[in-house]
């Protein structure tokens, strides 16, 4: 398996069953965790974990130590495949390359650095199984923010619906703006709290490109695939949603509301 990436204030370690890049202060936490078991295994038990919907289950437990960020939680996830690919390989990725937990905390720092708010990565482990592997990713959870699908549902014909879509719209611009193309960029994949005038944040990393600069390209694709999403969730009352709707209300700034 190849090497993680170097990364300012994170190490690399090995542990019996694979590899861990940690932030540097919480290194000897996952190397500790490493010598009984997994990163999600450690999470799921944990007396005050809450446990968040989606492709493999996401703990978000106590803070066991001080994060980049200090965030009170941390979430944990362990990846799953989707598609096509869930059916044959579930949660096993093929070796060769970068593992996955470890790409997509480079691709986090990166956004990071262009201002791009997306949680503080923690820690990503790896767990070789022959020709593959099984992988964990640890991150800071930011407090008192919903996903966009929550808010759109429950701001549904409301002066809030257009401030959730505008925030989102600004989300965008940033991303393309910063060189950051995020493939899956979905309604449950960005964040917002409750308060109108705080920027967006976004999350599930994994799959993101960045890019050598701008790109209206991306930023384009990146809005035809959140429209997708959000017609595909529709609405509280079975109301059809437009894309030509969808794309007004994305194109409105967050400023201009």
């Amino acid at each position: 398996m190849a090497s993680a990436p170097t990364l300012e204030g994170y190490l690399r370690r090995r542990h019996a069953e694979g590899e861990v890049l940690a932030w540097a202060g919480a290194v000897d936490w996952a190397v500790g965790v490493l010598e009984t078991e997994t990163l999600h295994e450690w999470a799921s038990v944990q007396s005050e974990r809450v446990d968040f919907p989606g492709r493999g289950r996401v703990h978000a437990v106590p803070a066991p130590v001080s994060g980049p960020e200090r965030r009170t939680h941390w979430a944990v996830r362990h990846y799953r495949r989707g598609g096509a690919m869930a059916m044959h390989m579930e949660d096993r990725y093929m070796r060769g390359g970068t593992p996955r937990p470890f790409r997509e905390i480079a691709a986090i720092e990166a956004s990071r650095r262009r201002g791009i708010r997306t949680p503080a990565p923690i820690a990503g482990a790896t767990y070789v199984e022959n020709v593959s592997y099984r992988c964990d990713l640890v991150t800071e959870v930011v407090p008192d923010v919903r996903t966009l699908a929550d808010l759109l549902h429950e701001h549904d014909g409301t002066r809030g619906w257009l401030h959730s879509m505008a925030r989102a719209g600004d989300l965008i611009r940033s991303l393309g703006e910063a060189g950051v193309y995020h493939v899956d960029l979905n309604a449950r994949n960005i964040l917002m709290s409750d308060d109108h005038d705080e920027p967006a944040w976004v999350i599930d990393l994994d799959r993101a490109r960045v890019l050598d600069g701008a790109s209206t390209r991306a930023a384009e694709r990146m809005e035809l695939r959140l429209v997708r999403s959000i017609v595909k969730i529709g609405t509280p009352t079975g109301e059809h949603l437009g894309d030509r709707e969808l794309m007004k209300a994305l194109a409105t700034r967050n400023s201009e509301l």
